[in-house]
C-alpha cells in the first residue's frame, strides 16, 4: 500500500512498489531518501501530491504514516 501525508510518499510493502509508484507520479529515483527506518520520497509539489492521490495513494496524517512504517518494521 502506498501512503502519502502530503509531503512524503512511502510503501507499507516493498521498495519496488514504492519506486514503481514514484515513477508514475513523476518522481526521479535520485529523489529517493534511503533512510534505514523510513525509506521515502519527498513530494514537494502540490501537483505531484494530487497525482499521487489520483493514482491511489492513501491520504494519511504524518503520525499515521510513521505508525504504518513502524508496523512494517515489526513484520521484517
Amino acid at each position: 500500500m502506498i501512503l502519502c501525508d502530503g509531503q512524503h510518499l512511502v510503501s507499507t510493502g516493498t521498495l519496488e512498489e514504492l519506486h514503481a509508484f514514484a515513477r508514475q507520479v513523476g518522481l526521479k529515483k535520485g529523489w529517493y531518501q534511503a533512510h534505514p527506518r523510513h525509506p521515502h520520497y519527498d513530494v514537494l509539489s502540490s501537483w505531484r501530491v494530487a497525482r499521487a492521490y489520483k493514482l491511489g495513494a492513501v491520504r494519511v496524517t504524518p503520525r499515521e504514516l510513521l505508525t504504518a512504517l513502524a508496523g512494517r518494521e515489526k513484520k521484517t
